[in-house]
């Protein structure tokens, strides 16, 4: 069998995605506050070209297996830009026409949508320029801080998804860091909102932190999978309009490959630290 350059390049294609998703997803769950913050953007940054990516190669993938495995110009990919709603509603609609219901799930008001959403608000300069935009007065400074808006997602997080057995256990770290230090130590810590925290609620706070992440990788990973799901399809359909045996010369990877790595287990995900 004969590898095409087109094959090399979805190869390529597909291992970029992979990477920026599990350098995220790793991110994330490492991120908290103090030192860790910075965690926080290199997860935004590469979650949010990660599914540009994996999204674009849905629209790649939908074209090649409806023209005989040619691909899109630049201009019809370059369009979407970083807009990642954009690049999602289109992948919803190559869903419906094509009977692919595994996206159904996620409804607007879910997490995954929510979090999907704020990256695509991060993807903007206003988003993941947020710092320097404000300090040289530029023009994008109509975006929420990136880390004020982490924040008020993790507090939904911690108020609708965990357990009473993970709020308690917030609460007792930081009776335990009060018992610890008491008046004898000061936090130069602040919250994701620049706020100053007592050394008590610096501890509640890095354990919510802590909890909240997990259930938003676990929303990001059950998209992940369900995406890979529609990359799969797409690839069935290329390869029955087109057998690879055909020509002796194979144009199209097993495209699902690339992201395997998404288990959608929940108990294997919320204990997981590094990915893949």
């Amino acid at each position: 069998m004969v590898f095409s350059a087109t094959w090399f390049l979805l190869e390529q294609e597909g291992l970029l995605a992979q990477a920026c998703l599990c350098n995220g997803l790793t991110a994330l769950r490492r991120a908290n506050l103090g030192d860790k913050k910075g965690l926080f953007y290199s997860a935004f940054f590469e979650l949010s070209i990660g599914f540009e990516r994996m999204l674009k190669l849905v629209m790649i993938l939908d074209h090649m297996a409806r023209n005989q495995l040619t691909s899109p110009d630049s201009k019809t990919v370059e369009d979407y830009g970083h807009k990642l709603r954009v690049l999602f509603d289109s992948t919803k609609a190559i869903c419906a026409t094509r009977g692919v219901a595994v996206l159904d799930a996620f409804q607007p008001n879910s997490l995954s949508i929510a979090i999907l959403g704020f990256l695509d608000d991060f993807a903007h300069p206003g988003g993941r320029y947020s710092n320097i935009n404000k300090l040289t007065g530029h023009k994008h400074q109509t975006m929420a801080d990136p880390l004020v808006k982490w924040g008020e997602i993790t507090n939904r997080i911690f108020r609708e998804q965990a357990t009473p057995r993970e709020r308690q256990r917030a609460q007792l770290n930081g009776l335990m860091a009060n018992a610890a230090f008491g008046g004898a130590a000061v936090s130069l810590i602040s919250d994701l909102n620049q706020q100053p925290m007592a050394v008590a609620s610096l501890h509640v706070r890095a354990s919510e932190l802590d909890t909240a992440a997990k259930y938003a990788i676990y929303a990001l990973v059950t998209l992940i999978a369900a995406l890979r799901e529609v990359i799969d399809s797409l690839c069935d359909s290329a390869w029955a309009a087109n057998p690879p045996g055909k020509s002796g010369v194979a144009d199209l990877p097993d495209m699902k490959e690339f992201f395997q790595f998404a288990w959608a287990d929940r108990q294997y995900v919320m204990r997981k630290r590094q990915w893949p």
